[in-house]
């Protein structure tokens, strides 16, 4: 399904959010990662998350509360996966870099942000967006600082949980997917060539799939001094909702149609988890020629 008509499908107006209780505080959140079966490294990278805020007071006046420590429920979920590009030691270092950027961000800003209103969402998307630009920055410096020269990279795509809304930042090839209601929607657009042919109508999505060009990114966070596009989207989520991350190593090599079937047996909390491993293993049954990398969230 076109990410069009995914945006159109989760905008639906008329229905109000669920706010009696904190599913997403309650969600299970599983990933994974694999080298595949050709490659001697991995250079993907994920994280899961839980966002919480916290004060521990050392000294107090009053009897009884030194050394309390108040702690919140946890504010929200991250959910990221990058996938580095560059080959021998620079593909890791460059995902590593822009995962650690990310958490950066996220530990000093996202639990103070309830992004319940619209100048929280707008402080949220402005955020998101100068640490993708961080980020760039920083692989930038550690190139320099270790002598790595030519290019590496790193794609990157992040869910930020506050329920019900999650905030997509995208950048790269890899893919955020929701399944609700048995229909699989795709949530990011592929920035290579492949799919730019495709908006043009010059190759279907299934030759796309095959074509070399799926191989040619159009926009990453990298060395080069090429300004980054960087992808938001906003998606009211609902209970019963699954959201898959992964990198191109896993949609690749497992087709859409397959991604789906195997979410669909996801019907508790314990199926999460070994859901990860067989999207995994069928990745590398295709031939697991890249890096494979998935995180599962159930709501």
């Amino acid at each position: 399904m076109s990410v069009k008509k995914t945006l159109e499908f989760l905008r639906r107006p008329g229905e109000e959010r669920e706010q009696t209780e904190d599913v997403g505080a309650a969600a299970t959140i599983v990933g994974a990662s694999d080298p595949g079966c050709v490659r001697e490294r991995n250079e993907d990278q994920f994280v899961v998350a839980s966002l919480e805020r916290s004060i521990h007071v050392q000294q107090c006046g009053y009897v009884g509360n030194d050394g309390t420590k108040h702690t919140d429920v946890p504010t929200g979920r991250l959910m990221i996966v990058a996938d580095g590009m560059g080959g021998q030691v620079s593909g890791d270092v460059a995902s590593a870099v822009v995962i650690d950027a990310m958490l950066q961000y996220a530990f000093s800003m996202m639990p103070w942000l309830r992004a319940n209103n619209a100048g929280d969402e707008r402080a949220l998307a402005e955020g998101l967006t100068q640490a993708v630009q961080r980020s760039q920055q920083r692989m930038q410096e550690v190139a320099v600082r270790k002598g790595m020269h030519g290019d590496m990279g790193s794609t990157l795509t992040m869910g930020y949980l506050s329920w019900p809304m999650l905030y997509l930042v995208h950048v790269g090839d890899s893919r955020a997917y929701l399944l609700r209601s048995g229909e699989l929607f795709r949530l990011t657009r592929d920035h290579n060539l492949a799919e730019e042919m495709v908006r043009m109508n010059v190759m279907t999505e299934d030759e796309a799939r095959s074509s070399r060009f799926a191989s040619v990114l159009t926009n990453s966070i990298g060395t080069s001094e090429k300004e980054i596009r960087v992808e938001l989207h906003q998606v009211e989520l609902r209970r019963g909702d699954k959201v898959l991350l992964c990198t191109d190593g896993l949609y690749g090599e497992v087709p859409d149609k397959d991604i789906k079937g195997r979410l669909m047996h996801v019907v508790a909390p314990d199926l999460v988890a070994p859901c990860v491993q067989s999207l995994i293993q069928a990745a590398r049954d295709g031939g697991g020629r890249d890096n494979i990398t998935a995180v599962l969230a159930l709501f």
